[in-house]
């Protein structure tokens, strides 16, 4: 029980924290070039842990809090590595223990993750948050081929007019089984590609292929 409290009271203190960052600009941060209209950037956390912390962030054709639904319920119809998930144990309204699995390349094992979340739709300015931390929970048995490691996922959805929304996704998991080289490398671009397909899951599907000709 106490430690759950500290749990809500560390990710009540990351969901100020991301007002904050918001409301400066997320100052501090180092830019890197990134591809299908994000934006990427990191910063390092003098933990001793080499992983970098990295913020991903799109503008999505849609409100905040169809965004943040789309992020929190929806994830199959953007994440086609998605193969399980279930509500280990609902919380509260806005809490929950959450565990899910994502496939990975082989020859890599699946990625196990339990994770508690906590959400918000009542900030300032019409702002929600979704942060996830990851858990011990005796009902969340191994479901994946390896359990994972989330250190730090956040959702920052602001609304920016006209029914659209920009989201930035501040993350630090450590999937296991990388070297930190593949972290610095590689990993910033997988959270670009992450906001990029819930940015196009909200699109219209375009027809491809040569035209049909009559």
């Amino acid at each position: 029980e106490e430690s759950g409290a500290t749990f809500h009271t560390y990710l009540e203190h990351l969901v100020q924290g991301l007002q904050k960052e918001a409301k400066e600009k997320f100052k501090g941060w180092v830019a890197c070039s990134s591809t299908d209209n994000t934006d990427l950037a990191f910063k390092k956390v003098g933990d001793g842990n080499p992983l970098k912390l990295w913020k991903a962030a799109v503008e999505v054709e849609a409100p905040p809090s169809v965004v943040l639904n789309r992020v929190l319920r929806e994830r199959h119809l953007w994440d086609e590595d998605f193969v399980q998930w279930k509500v280990v144990e609902t919380l509260d309204q806005a809490n929950e223990i959450y565990q899910y699995v994502l496939n990975s390349m082989a020859p890599h094992p699946s990625r196990d993750f339990v994770v508690l979340r906590t959400w918000k739709t009542d900030l300032p300015k019409g702002m929600c948050t979704l942060v996830s931390l990851s858990v011990e929970h005796e009902e969340a048995q191994l479901m994946g081929g390896v359990r994972a490691m989330v250190m730090d996922s956040q959702y920052l959805i602001e609304p920016c007019g006209s029914g659209k929304s920009r989201l930035t996704h501040i993350c630090r998991i450590d999937l296991k089984g990388h070297s930190p080289e593949w972290y610095n490398k590689g990993f910033g671009h997988l959270c670009a590609a992450e906001v990029a397909r819930i940015r196009n899951s909200f699109q219209p599907l375009i027809a491809e292929g040569p035209e049909t000709k009559i």
